[in-house]
Order: C-alpha cells, then sequence, then structure tokens
C-alpha cells in the first residue's frame, strides 16, 4: 500500500513537472535588421569618426515563462558595424574592424494587451551583448581590441506570439581601442542603436 501510494506520487509529480513545462514556451527564430553606428571616439587629437548605418542578423532562442510576461533570449548574430577613421591632417578615411560576432542575452517583460484577446505585447528587454572582432588584421592606423562588451536596453512590440520588433541602444562598456597611431592616450566605445524584426517558433 505504501508502495502504491509512493508510485502515485511520483508519477503526479512528474505529471505537474511536464505540464508546468509544456505551459512555458522555448521557441527558435531569426533576427534580421539594422544598426546605426554610434562610437565615440576620445582623447585622439586630429582625428574623428565618421559613423554609418551597418546591419546584423542571425539565430535567436527565446524562452517565455508559463504565466508570466518575463522571458529571455539569447542570439547569436553577425553584425556589420560600420564606421570610419577621419584623419584631419589629410582628410583621409580608412575602415577598420567592423566585422564582429555578437552575443545579446536579454531579459524581457511583455505587456499582453488582454483587450484584444492578447494578439499583441508591448515589451522592454535589457542585458549584456558580447562583440567578438572577427575583421582581418590587415596594416591599419587604428586596432581595436578583439572582446568588446556593451550593454543592450530597448523596447518592443510581440504581436501573435510569431513576430517580435524592437528598437534598442547599445552602451560600449570599457574602452575597446588596443592602439591608435600618435594618440596613445585615445580611447573607442562601440555604442550604437539597431533595430530589428523577430520571428519565432515553436519546436
Amino acid at each position: 500500500m505504501k508502495l502504491s501510494i509512493l508510485k502515485l506520487s511520483v508519477l503526479s509529480a512528474l505529471i505537474f513537472a511536464c505540464s508546468g513545462i509544456s505551459s512555458a514556451q522555448l521557441r527558435y527564430g531569426f533576427n534580421f535588421g539594422g544598426s546605426f553606428a554610434e562610437a565615440k571616439l576620445s582623447d585622439a587629437s586630429g582625428f574623428s569618426l565618421d559613423n554609418r548605418s551597418g546591419f546584423r542578423g542571425g539565430l535567436v532562442l527565446e524562452y517565455q515563462l508559463p504565466s508570466s510576461g518575463l522571458a529571455f533570449d539569447g542570439s547569436v548574430l553577425y553584425h556589420r558595424y560600420h564606421t570610419r577613421l577621419i584623419e584631419h591632417s589629410n582628410d583621409a578615411r580608412s575602415a577598420f574592424g567592423r566585422n564582429f560576432i555578437e552575443l545579446p542575452l536579454n531579459v524581457k517583460y511583455k505587456f499582453w494587451i488582454s483587450s484584444i484577446n492578447n494578439l499583441a505585447a508591448p515589451f522592454i528587454f535589457t542585458g549584456p551583448s558580447f562583440m567578438f572582432n572577427v575583421s582581418s588584421s590587415k596594416p591599419t592606423l587604428l586596432k581595436q581590441k578583439r572582446f568588446q562588451p556593451g550593454w543592450n536596453v530597448g523596447i518592443g512590440l510581440d504581436v501573435i506570439n510569431f513576430l517580435q520588433l524592437q528598437a534598442g541602444y547599445r552602451f560600449g562598456i570599457g574602452n575597446s581601442l588596443r592602439s591608435l597611431a600618435g594618440a596613445d592616450d585615445a580611447s573607442l566605445h562601440t555604442s550604437g542603436w539597431h533595430l530589428s524584426a523577430i520571428l519565432l517558433f515553436d519546436f
């Protein structure tokens, strides 16, 4: 009798756990979007930056907590961060390390609108962003560090749990400059705006 009660308890616990997992939502998807560089170069007399638009895209994984607006996502993105160095002495413009693999990890909170049957949800998000410079190391006046951390903040809209539109800003953390010829005290922060459309699918 005791063994039967134990088996029933274990079975009930398993059913409860499985129902909790199924009510949560794990989804995968694709991120497509543009970026707008806002790199900042400091203490570099004779130099400035020409920031331009780029693009980013890749794979996304999102986990939505059951019966909650709280969600988490992680992405692997190729990011073309487009900015150029201007040398004022001869008005020369040169490109430098613009190809990145970016790994953003975000916490989201979605505000589902019950009046339209939960078809749309504005949301906010924030989290760390890790960028790895994968550009070729050809000779250039400006040399960047390979690893460039940052922090994302932004807003978005989830439409019928399938399409997400979002806008965010990435704050570059720390000096991402390794060296700049003729400016030993210079520092570089790789900040910028980004706009994305994300398509999500259930497993």
